[in-house]
């Protein structure tokens, strides 16, 4: 990667921090093996021009790129799926997988007449008028989507958990979706969408270099709860959010958006507890984590661990 010395000294300096967030930003840039140098290129663009950058600089800057390269109207291609970056896409997959993903329903039925226990009915009815409120629901959903690179992990990998009575929940945590948080009082509802690999390498247009990618730090990745992985490893790995668990390593891509259909409703649930990750708990999780890729892929040199750093 190619950097200027005011970006590599405040991501030598972020990593030290003693706040582990901060740390783990600035570890998933240092960490990253496969986002290209115009990419990198492309963000630094947007970072002051000053010897010195601040948190807030980089946070800002990361926003900014996010929304004019990633988050892009449904028409548009974010550069996850573009020759730049040509490095992480994934192109040797099996079209009869199945891939799952998780999805906050809270806009969408605010933008609806419907409320979560309505749809759940609609969902469970077999009567005809009943599929066609549903496929309404998802025309409107599908509408107001973006085009911003769609996290999935492959169904039969995670169907442990989704045959579960507690399946949004432990979900949630070995999916890492660590901003999935809901109380008893204010539950969060969700919807699992289940679909096929096949549907998504359909959905590729001319303008879309690859439909599936493995995800990086500039795809949405510069939060605590991402880890990037070794050039040796074949896909993405999801951070467990419960730490004693966090060698487990969980399959994960970034596929070009898709629009929902009925079928792809697989379960529906709320999500009624928070996360408990703080910061000793969080690393704890990324270095069990980091432990687990090292293994996985024989780099024992990849990466550093949070603990005893600060």
């Amino acid at each position: 990667m190619h950097t200027s010395s005011s970006y590599r000294e405040f991501v030598s300096q972020a990593s030290l921090s003693a706040d582990a967030i901060k740390a783990s930003v600035a570890d998933n840039c240092r960490f990253d093996e496969r986002t290209s140098d115009q990419r990198w290129r492309a963000f630094e663009a947007l970072l002051p021009a000053s010897s010195s950058i601040a948190w807030e600089d980089w946070t800002k800057a990361y926003r900014f790129y996010l929304d004019q390269r990633c988050n892009v109207p449904s028409t548009s291609v974010p550069d996850t799926f573009l020759h730049a970056n040509r490095d992480a896409w994934l192109e040797k997959l099996s079209e009869n997988q199945s891939l799952v993903r998780m999805e906050k329903l809270i806009e969408p039925l605010q933008n609806s007449t419907l409320t979560f226990s309505d749809l759940k009915a609609l969902v469970q009815s077999d009567d005809d008028d009943a599929g066609h409120v549903v496929r309404f629901f998802l025309k409107a959903w599908n509408q107001r989507r973006d085009a911003r690179p769609t996290y999935a992990a492959f169904a039969d990998e995670v169907q442990a958990e989704l045959d579960q009575d507690d399946w949004p929940h432990t979900l949630r945590d070995r999916l890492g979706l660590g901003l999935y948080v809901g109380t008893p009082n204010d539950p969060l509802p969700i919807a699992v969408m289940r679909y096929s690999l096949q549907e998504v390498l359909a959905a590729k247009t001319s303008a879309i270099g690859s439909a599936v990618a493995l995800p990086t730090v500039l795809d949405g990745g510069m939060h605590e709860l991402f880890f990037p992985v070794p050039r040796e490893h074949p896909y993405g790995a999801t951070v467990h959010l419960v730490p004693k668990l966090g060698d487990t390593l969980t399959a994960e891509v970034v596929h070009c958006r898709i629009d929902y259909q009925e079928h792809h409703i697989y379960r529906l649930g709320e999500i009624s507890r928070p996360t408990e990750m703080g910061e000793a708990r969080l690393r704890e999780a990324r270095d069990r984590h980091l432990y687990a890729l090292r293994e996985a892929t024989g780099r024992a040199d990849f990466g550093e661990p949070l603990e005893g750093r600060t």
